[in-house]
């Protein structure tokens, strides 16, 4: 399993949690957007402290932006520009 899978993997556990938290239970896509998959705006500022906590990673204010976190595949890309800054 590449690196890359491993995270996209972990991201997909961490919205499919908060997901399951609502009473929903249906997969999530890489590129579903995640309100449309049934997050609301309380669970997407949840899902940004998730994230750092599982990465170790603090996300800098500017990139706190719905486009970062639109679907699994932006966080994705986002924690690899992170990641390259560190």
């Amino acid at each position: 399993m590449t690196e890359q899978s491993t995270v996209r993997l972990r991201i997909t556990a961490i919205v499919e949690a908060l997901i399951a938290r609502r009473g929903g239970s249906a997969p999530v896509g890489t590129d579903q957007t995640l309100t449309d998959a049934g997050l609301t705006s309380l669970d997407m500022v949840n899902l940004m402290l998730a994230i750092e906590d599982e990465f170790g990673v603090e996300i800098p204010q500017r990139r706190m932006t719905p486009a970062n976190f639109r679907t699994i595949a932006a966080i994705e890309g986002m924690l690899a520009t992170l990641a390259l800054a560190a």
